[in-house]
């Protein structure tokens, strides 16, 4: 089938005809956009929220956190473990140490009902922003003595390292995530509509799948920014992207049954 837009006029709806009038490049781009777009508000929203939760963590360290030791990337410490310390002004926040070789159960277990939590493994930081979950791994840290003292130098040396650190893995997740998520709602769209004797390539369905990316991704970002329905984000952004893809189908099923109908008369 060639993916035009006089093909595309002829049988399917107004949204297959916008996306066919996109080049593959255009395509791209918007792919682009969306990904670049969220890992832009997730590092100044829940980014800054780590880097600043990191902070005050440091300040505090000695009033709840035993010494911790670095070495060749692997964390330890001298206390019984699991090693859980609860912050008092923070009820919904949680910092979990298990360093042991084989944990039973696995320390970020210890976070599900928790809002907010840190969690040291033996070789990992994971950090829980709400829905949202960080993971650093230890092998990119130096050998070093954690307490209060060594901790804020450390976060004050290697602030510009870490935010870096952060910038590249969220990138590196949203433009992956996303690529992942086009690719298979295209195919079900392709898969789903073949299925119905409709006729629509892949290539098409792919354009279709960016274009409804898009008003989905800029809900998301809207609640990320405002710092809404914080704990919703990810339901609402998937059931509406769900919804564009329903939506898609049924009026193109519907554009082809007119379609049919004005060929007979």
């Amino acid at each position: 089938m060639n993916l035009n837009q006089d093909t595309a006029s002829s049988g399917n709806g107004w949204l297959s005809q916008l996306a066919c009038s996109f080049s593959y490049r255009a395509t791209i781009f918007i792919l682009l956009f969306c990904s670049v777009s969220s890992a832009a508000v997730f590092f100044l929203t829940t980014g800054l929220e780590i880097a600043d939760l990191l902070e005050k963590s440091a300040s505090k360290f000695d009033l709840y956190v035993p010494e911790i030791t670095i070495l060749d990337g692997k964390a330890s410490i001298k206390e019984k473990q699991p090693y859980l310390i609860e912050i008092p002004d923070d009820p919904n926040m949680l910092i979990v140490i298990d360093t042991r070789e084989n944990p039973d159960p696995r320390p970020f277990s210890h976070l599900k009902d928790k809002s907010v939590g840190i969690v040291l493994s033996r070789d990992s930081l994971l950090i829980k922003n709400h829905d949202q979950v960080t993971s650093m791994k230890l092998a990119n840290f130096p050998d070093f003595v954690l307490n209060s003292q060594s901790l804020t130098e450390n976060l004050t040396y290697y602030r510009y390292t870490l935010y870096m650190i952060l910038i590249v893995a969220v990138l590196i997740y949203y433009c992956l995530s996303k690529s992942i998520q086009t690719l298979i709602s295209a195919l079900a769209i392709f898969l789903v509509i073949r299925r119905l004797s409709f006729p629509l390539g892949f290539g098409q369905g792919f354009k279709m799948a960016t274009l409804i990316l898009v008003p989905p991704t800029l809900v998301d970002l809207t609640l990320k920014t405002l710092g809404i329905f914080a704990g919703s984000q990810s339901i609402i952004y998937l059931s509406l992207y769900a919804g564009a893809i329903f939506w898609l189908v049924r009026d193109l099923l519907r554009s082809q049954s007119q379609n049919i109908v004005a060929q007979r008369h």
